[in-house]
């Protein structure tokens, strides 16, 4: 079966904390983990506003409290807030494979 990509959430606000770390809002829904199984290290994608696409890697996931089954996505260095506007959109896609 074909990896189809699968959009996680849309950028509503994002959160910088002191040591560099971004969180989002809104969390990602349980269904949502469920179904892609997102763990740190996933490729995913930055589709922002603009069209242009960032490829990265979550650094962690969070479970906040009082997280209600959902998951929140962190992100690190060298992104900042700067870098991901509100509206984007974050999409978990396939690895590339490395030729070489």
């Amino acid at each position: 079966m074909p990896f189809v990509p699968s959009r996680l959430i849309v950028v509503a606000d994002i959160f910088e904390f002191q040591d560099g770390t971004l969180h989002f809002s809104p969390l990602v829904q349980p269904e949502v983990m469920e179904r892609e199984h997102l763990k740190a290290g996933d490729p995913l994608e930055l589709r922002r506003p603009d069209g242009t696409i960032v490829r990265t890697t979550p650094h962690s996931l969070d479970w906040p409290y009082p997280s209600k089954g959902k998951l929140g996505l962190c992100l690190d260095k060298p992104l900042t807030k700067m870098d991901i506007p509100v509206g984007t959109e974050i999409w978990k896609v396939e690895k590339r494979l490395e030729t070489g």
